[in-house]
């Protein structure tokens, strides 16, 4: 094995450990810190695999943003009796078959990368954006405010509940 068949191999061993964390834990801090390892290790795959623009892209949206976000939900919900909230789940062998069913539905779809896309086509990075956003960036933008708006609605709830 390579040297980079190592490391992607490390980085799948963090990932399976951080996904068996994120669907095992029955602590909602456990369980936010395990999902922060599978992103953690997501990033590291990409940093492997020389795409630091989606390494650094990664640790900002997700583990910056996402697992910052439900760390500070955590902080402002109620607490159990016992001091820290709890997950509990009636759905693990659904949940389980149905991982294992997308898994196997997955793992027979694969295709080789070659087929997929021809090598005459030839798309520029402006040209993805423009078909995903459009040329201008206005709903961009208005979900964005909507969720800064969502968010301190939010901390206001918060606040009010506290403070009657």
């Amino acid at each position: 094995m390579t040297g980079t068949e190592l490391a992607l191999a490390g980085c799948v061993a963090l990932m399976l450990a951080g996904a068996a964390g994120t669907a095992l834990a029955t602590d909602l801090t456990r369980l936010v810190l395990s999902l922060g390892l599978f992103l953690v290790a997501v990033a590291l795959i990409f940093v492997v695999l020389a795409s630091p623009l989606l390494a650094v892209s990664q640790v900002f949206v997700y583990v910056g943003g996402v697992l910052v976000l439900l760390l500070f939900a955590l902080m402002i919900v109620r607490r159990a009796r016992e001091g820290r909230p709890r997950v509990e789940s009636r759905h693990d062998i659904a949940a389980a078959a149905t991982a294992i069913g997308v898994f196997l539905v997955l793992l027979l779809a694969q295709s080789p990368v070659d087929s997929a896309f021809p090598a005459e086509v030839q798309v520029s990075p402006s040209e993805v954006g423009d078909a995903l956003l459009g040329a201008d960036l206005v709903a961009f933008e208005l979900v964005g405010m909507l969720l800064l708006a969502a968010l301190l609605a939010v901390l206001v709830i918060v606040k009010g509940a506290k403070d009657g």
